[in-house]
């Protein structure tokens, strides 16, 4: 997603869940919130992993939908009402959200998320692939993760953000992570992920799998110190 359509994305929620910050804030707001996501992904991530490499962190669906709504409300305290939590049908709108934008020749959206019924459920699926953290094929794992999270589009904003978080999570006891600024600036990305959420063929998951396998690396000993 472009700045320009970030902006007037986060503009349209602030006017919808107004919090602290106004419509005539976005700006403001929006660096407010890329500054948390780095704070989460720089500082958070890494203890959590170190907790859970220790044991003192335990790992389940249930825990990883907590820190899913926690992640969320950090990044989006006092910038909309409604952070931290998932999209819901009491809320305007009745938790409608669109993405990826228009189909070719037809006026609709091209996706519109899990129904906010099934938020849940989906989420679990998603995080079944995150639980072995012993796994034979871990990047596979993750992807698997990251393309059912975003399909589900849990929140009506930052989804993005919070699958990149998971992602580093899991993948940091691996010790591997993503280029995600050179991984999401090639528009194979997004255009052959979202062929994927259309067709569902796992021949075009692997299409997908193949663009994002070249920006996963592998953390050297020097890098960790």
């Amino acid at each position: 997603m472009g700045e320009s359509a970030e902006l007037e994305q986060l503009r349209e929620l602030i006017e919808l869940f107004p919090a602290e910050y106004s419509i005539d804030d976005v700006e403001e707001a929006n660096r407010l919130a890329r500054t948390r996501f780095e704070v989460l992904d720089n500082t958070v991530i890494p203890k959590q992993i170190i907790y859970t490499k220790n044991g003192l962190l335990n790992v389940s669906v249930e825990s990883f939908i907590a820190f899913c709504k926690e992640y969320h409300a950090f990044i989006f305290k006092e910038i909309i009402s409604i952070n931290g939590e998932f999209r819901s049908s009491d809320h305007d709108g009745s938790g409608s959200v669109y993405f990826g934008g228009q189909r070719r020749q037809e006026l609709r959206p091209r996706f519109t998320g899990s129904k906010p019924e099934n938020i849940e459920n989906d989420l679990k699926e998603s995080f079944q692939h995150l639980l072995d953290f012993e796994s034979d094929s871990p990047v596979n794992d993750v992807l698997r993760f990251y393309q059912k999270f975003v399909f589900t589009h849990p929140f009506y904003d930052g989804n993005g953000r919070i699958a990149r978080l998971f992602v580093n999570l899991y993948l940091l006891a691996y010790s591997k992570f993503v280029d995600w600024k050179n991984l999401q600036d090639k528009g194979d990305f997004l255009r052959k992920l979202n062929y994927y959420h259309d067709t569902g063929k796992e021949e075009h998951f692997e299409w997908w799998a193949k663009v994002c396998y070249k920006f996963v690396y592998d953390i050297s000993d020097e890098d960790e110190k």
